[in-house]
């Protein structure tokens, strides 16, 4: 059975909760998408409010509403240490784009792995997904080992069409 989309998806690992977003988490989600530290290698225009993160909490749920996007806060031992998205997707053609974050001081411990590898098994399992795209950074080494451990596959010959650092991995079902 395909996912409806009805009740936000939460998702247990040995060591992590991965939950929806709320308006209560407007300050976890300010300090994620302001850190220069976090978002070193990423292209987009860094949150610069409170405002402003309470209106990507808003654009997230209304995504999600359509289909489009399920964005997951990471949280380990009640404190929200990253995020992880299912983007773009598009279920007609079976595909989504992953992207994430994480607070350096929770870098190198296997965190982001875990949390991948249980979103990867959503979306292949729930979301019926074929193929999920990551686009990372050319200096992101962190991230290339990561996406190189659970079996994505780099596309030397694709570029992403709005950021010309980022290159593209693949990982087919």
């Amino acid at each position: 059975m395909k996912f409806n989309f009805t009740s936000y998806p939460i998702l247990k690992t040995q060591r992590l909760l991965l939950r929806e977003a709320t308006k209560d988490d407007c300050k976890s989600v300010f300090e994620l998408r302001s850190n220069k530290e976090i978002n070193k290698f990423v292209g987009t225009k860094l949150v610069e409010t409170l405002q402003e993160a309470n209106d990507f909490i808003e654009k997230c749920d209304n995504l999600y509403q359509s289909n489009n996007r399920v964005f997951w806060l990471i949280e380990y031992q009640k404190e929200i240490i990253g995020s992880i998205v299912l983007h773009k997707i598009n279920l007609e053609n079976n595909y989504a784009e992953i992207g994430y974050k994480l607070k350096p001081e929770f870098q190198q411990k296997g965190i982001m792995s875990e949390a991948l590898q249980t979103v990867l098994e959503f979306g292949f399992k729930k979301l019926h997904l074929k193929t999920i795209e990551a686009f990372t950074h050319k200096n992101n080494i962190a991230s290339k080992v990561l996406l190189e451990k659970h079996h994505f596959i780099f596309q030397p010959n694709r570029r992403c069409k709005v950021y010309s650092f980022n290159r593209i991995w693949r990982l087919d079902n």
